[in-house]
């Protein structure tokens, strides 16, 4: 035991800052998976500056969400979108100090499509766009907008539809809207600006600010329930 606690003051020294990589740290070089992995890579390029698509990224993508739940019966109102829609704005406009005193602000690190940040929410874009759109007439779980259908089934939640229409139903009711705010990761600079405005490190000793100790009692606790 007093082996085990010598020895379990090591983890202190672990770094920090490092997150575990499952890619660059626990695959063998020139494993099958690591071929694999370049060929998805050559065919399903992705450019987060322009062209971002989550579907089409072979590697981890940094981004935040919310959940937005209505306290109503549904959030298709005008003035509940108009809240999220302030909402969505407060989280754009927020930015990170760095120690030097340089803003990294949202804009700069936001993964972009056709040079704009990807909208947290296509619904939500939409009605932005038009905002005497209608309501009552959204269909689920595609919404044809002036032809450019509209993917609602991973970002809208507590739904409660009506009569089909085609392959689609009418969307009477939604209880929840999840917004997804994606950042650059396709370089080393950008991959970490993104964690910087994620707060990664501040996030980690929120949620277990004695990490490192409990490893020790668990291995301590590990070794003294053998004696019994």
């Amino acid at each position: 035991m007093l082996l085990t606690a010598t020895l379990g003051t090591g983890l202190r020294s672990l770094p920090s800052n490092t997150e575990e990589n499952l890619e660059e740290q626990y695959t063998p070089m020139g494993s099958p998976a690591k071929a694999e992995w370049r060929f998805v890579q050559g065919h399903f390029a992705t450019n987060d500056s322009y062209g971002f698509s989550n579907s089409r990224k072979s590697t981890g993508v940094n981004f935040v969400s919310i959940l937005v739940v209505s306290g109503t019966a549904s959030l298709l109102q005008q003035e509940i979108l108009e809240e999220i829609s302030t909402l969505d704005t407060v989280v754009q406009d927020l930015y990170v100090a760095k120690e030097n005193g340089t803003q990294i602000g949202y804009d700069r690190v936001c993964a972009k499509y056709q040079g704009a940040c990807v909208p947290s929410n296509l619904l939500l874009s939409a009605w932005r766009m038009n905002k005497d759109l209608d309501l009552t007439n959204i269909t689920f779980p595609v919404f044809n907008l002036s032809g450019q259908p509209i993917y609602l089934a991973g970002t809208i939640g507590g739904t409660f539809l009506g009569k089909r229409t085609g392959r689609n139903q009418l969307l009477v009711k939604a209880k929840a809207m999840w917004l997804l705010y994606y950042l650059k990761t396709e370089n080393v600079k950008d991959n970490e600006l993104s964690k910087i405005q994620l707060e990664f490190e501040a996030t980690s000793m929120t949620v277990s600010p004695l990490f490192h100790v409990a490893c020790l009692l668990i291995i301590l606790v590990a070794i003294t329930s053998c004696y019994r």
